[in-house]
């Protein structure tokens, strides 16, 4: 039996997982259409500019992308690196204040936000309710509980993942962060 190729493989399972493979273009342009998900979901206020967040990353902000080159493109505010080789910097320009990115040995491997304005490609925001990102990713996400009790919904798209933490004062999706299975 022939077997699929691996970028075919990949795609496939985004697709599922209602990750639209759109090109990185039209995802940094935002024009990259959410996936339809079944079923009527909540209208979430929206800031005026909507940036998007992928496993591949949002905006400029590519996973494995250089702190030193997004440091002098002005895309994000300097920022020290410990001892350990890991930096957390704030996003500036357009994105300004809307991303917190980790980079270990200058290379962005986690993305986290907070912020309303961004969404992911199927749709999902901060603000909605885990019952709502549920629907939009086909119910292939899983409902896990962290040792200090905050409950987060995990999909799994291939070595990444995308965890929709809860909101500490509120029901309803908080944060979202992005980056490898394994640290997210």
């Amino acid at each position: 039996m022939k077997r699929a190729p691996v970028w075919f493989l990949t795609a496939a399972a985004m697709s599922v997982a209602g990750v639209s493979v759109a090109t990185d273009s039209a995802a940094a342009a935002g024009t990259a259409q959410p996936v339809a998900g079944p079923g009527p979901i909540a209208a979430v206020q929206v800031a005026e500019t909507d940036h998007i967040l992928s496993v591949f990353g949002a905006g400029p902000y590519r996973f494995g992308a250089s702190l030193t080159r997004l440091t002098a493109a002005g895309l994000v505010y300097p920022t020290t690196v410990d001892p350990g080789g890991r930096a957390v910097a704030t996003t500036a320009g357009d994105w300004d204040g809307e991303l917190l990115l980790t980079f270990e040995h200058h290379r962005l491997i986690v993305i986290d936000t907070a912020a309303g304005s961004v969404r992911t490609l199927a749709g999902a925001r901060v603000g909605m309710t885990f019952d709502e990102v549920d629907r939009l990713y086909c119910r292939l996400g899983t409902f896990v509980t962290d040792e200090s009790g905050r409950q987060a919904y995990v999909v799994r798209v291939g070595p990444m993942a995308l965890r929709f933490g809860d909101h500490p004062i509120r029901d309803g999706v908080g944060s979202i962060t992005v980056g490898p299975a394994a640290l997210v």
